[in-house]
């Protein structure tokens, strides 16, 4: 009679310490294969509305991927529940003109890959489903790890409050703090950027919405981040190069930062005069940079709680989530090595065998994040800035050497950087299509947009304004909206211009002439045309560039640009392009000017 085959053991008993975002992805991804787990989280009301304080969290296409291999149901609920980015212009400009310094293209790199593009969603909605998913049987509210033993067969998680849980493994996905990596590897600290950042929402919806996903901003030891997160608002960070610990008086958040970015182009200005006072957060950045050993034992580290990286590529939480996919990888690989060699689970080697695995691709993506802040400690536009004595030089608009010779080579490393980030992992994913979904369709003219700025600008949405800066007794103190109809054209003068009446505006100012200039559109763009004015009719542009324009010459303007018509100030209009008006303007319940 033939020997009866022996069942397999029991999967092992994963414990995991933690359920934000890296300790539900793994939890989901392990009892996807059948493992028994418990994550023991310290307040589950706080993983579920974490994102109430720390705002929408970037999921880039390596980690929708992941999430796709890990559970296509849950996948599905949260890209649904995103809003896509990656399908519009993304880039770094100048903080103070606001002009494009290099654009991102992280469309390309999905679509040829067929992963999903990248989206923005709620923290707190992604934690929502995440934990459904896990379901609430395998997640323990009120258990706060602080220790655990390891004798060499089990693992015992220790509680704040004394109770002690075992298993056949412990994972730290409990954060930049971690308990857990102290009981490992004694007290370390964490390492501080030497950036503080503001954060807020804002109901605000830029003119370039369509077009345009997330901007940074660059300055000198200051950098802001803006990007659409869906539903009409802006999410915002703005960094500030300064010692860690630092208070603001109550209320005084929003006043100090536009002092900290006054002079900064409109884009930046125009969403934190949008934001609450109350929504706005400030926390010091700090990371911790990955290590060569991330475990012992049955006890391992996964996410924040080896790697906190700065947020400056939005891949820390990508990172956790691929940390959490081969990890509950590595543990099916030993189960069914011992299916078939009949020996009990080697979970101490499928743990160092995860760690092998992550340890090369998260350590340069670490440091890629430190150098995109490197990056804005040491940008300078032009030769003088953070020179003190020589700050003089900074009126001549010389370029700064680094901010050309960084642009060559983001230019060109760029697009191998985000190929190999975005999809450098996807061949190790299993269980998932090859494609990408149709709602992530881009627009046609997106290759366009990359490399024209003005076919960019020309696709930008909102109204167009002239708003006026002087300050007088005249007809042009509201807002002047001026219409996209190439055939009308708007008479600027002392006077009405008794030929075009409907499209005339009047400035009774001693420097105007009786008939000044015109305003045209041609294919979106508007024209301003000096009809040999005595005074002239000036430009100062976003490069602080200010010029007379010639008579008789149509010269295209842009958003910002501040218009002169005669040299005395006096009748002084900025160009601004909006959604809808600024509160303030709004609020003053004046009449707004209708003009060709």
């Amino acid at each position: 009679m033939p020997t009866p085959t022996p069942a397999p053991e029991p999967k092992p008993r994963v414990l995991v310490a933690g359920g934000g975002i890296s300790g539900l992805v793994f939890a989901l991804a392990a009892r996807r294969k059948g493992f028994e787990v418990l994550v023991l989280e310290r307040d589950v009301s706080a993983v579920r509305g974490e994102g109430r304080y720390r705002g929408p969290i970037q999921l880039q296409s390596n980690a929708l991927a992941v999430l796709e291999a890990v559970d296509m149901p849950a996948a599905d609920e949260i890209m649904d529940a995103g809003c896509v980015t990656g399908n519009r212009v993304n880039g770094i400009v100048d903080g103070v003109t606001g002009s494009w310094y290099i654009k991102f293209d992280t469309f390309t790199p999905a679509a040829e890959r067929g992963l999903p593009v990248t989206r923005v969603v709620s923290r707190m909605l992604l934690q929502e489903i995440l934990a459904r998913a896990v379901g609430d049987d395998a997640i323990m509210n009120d258990c706060h790890v602080v220790d655990f033993t390891d004798d060499g067969d089990k693992v015992t998680a220790i509680l704040e409050d004394g109770r002690k849980f075992e298993g056949d493994l412990l994972v730290g996905a409990d954060g930049i703090w971690s308990k857990v990596r102290k009981s490992l590897f004694g007290q370390t600290e964490a390492s501080y950027s030497e950036y503080t950042c503001y954060t807020g929402i804002a109901d605000f919806v830029p003119p370039d919405i369509d077009t345009v996903g997330y901007r940074v901003f660059l300055g000198h030891k200051q950098y802001f981040v803006s990007s659409d997160v869906g539903a009409g608002k802006m999410q915002w960070y703005a960094f500030h190069k300064e010692p860690a610990g630092g208070t603001d008086p109550e209320n005084g958040k929003k006043k100090r930062l536009l002092e900290l970015f006054s002079g900064w182009c409109d884009n930046v200005i125009d969403l934190l005069n949008a934001t609450d006072e109350e929504a706005i957060l400030r926390r010091d950045i700090y990371d911790r940079p990955p290590t060569i050993n991330w475990g012992k034992g049955r006890v391992t580290l996964l996410g924040d709680s080896v790697h906190a990286m700065q947020p400056n590529l939005g891949q820390g939480g990508c990172m956790a989530i691929e940390d959490g996919y081969q990890l509950a990888v590595e543990l099916e690989k030993a189960w069914q090595e011992s299916v078939k060699s009949r020996t009990p689970v080697d979970v101490v080697s499928s743990l160092r065998s995860y760690e092998k695995e992550r340890r090369l691709r998260v350590a340069i993506i670490h440091g890629l994040a430190r150098m995109a802040a490197i990056m804005a400690t040491t940008y300078r536009p032009y030769l003088g800035v953070g020179l003190g004595p020589l700050s003089f030089l900074t009126t001549l608009r010389i370029p700064h050497p680094g901010r050309v010779g960084g642009r060559f080579f983001i230019k060109f490393g760029m697009p191998l950087m985000l190929s190999w980030v975005l999809g450098g992992n996807s061949s190790k994913l299993e269980g998932r299509p090859l494609s990408c979904r149709l709602s992530d369709k881009a627009n046609d003219q997106l290759g366009r947009w990359f490399q024209d700025d003005d076919a960019l600008e020309q696709a930008m949405g909102g109204e167009w304004f002239l708003f006026p800066m002087s300050s007088g007794d005249n007809s042009a103190s509201q807002p002047i909206r001026l219409i996209r109809d190439e055939q009308r054209t708007l008479s600027i003068g002392s006077r009405p211009d008794p030929s075009n009446s409907d499209s005339s505006l009047s400035l009774p100012l001693p420097q105007v002439s009786e008939i000044h200039a015109t305003i045209t559109c041609k294919n979106k763009a508007f024209y301003l045309t000096d009809l040999g004015s005595e005074h002239g009719t000036w430009f100062n542009d976003n490069e602080g560039r200010r010029y007379r324009l010639p008579p008789n010459f149509p010269v295209r303007f842009h958003p910002s640009d501040a218009i002169e018509f005669g040299s005395d100030k006096k009748a002084m209009f900025r160009v601004k392009v909006l959604n809808t008006l600024p509160y303030e303007s709004a609020r003053g319940g004046g009449e707004v000017l209708q003009a060709a």
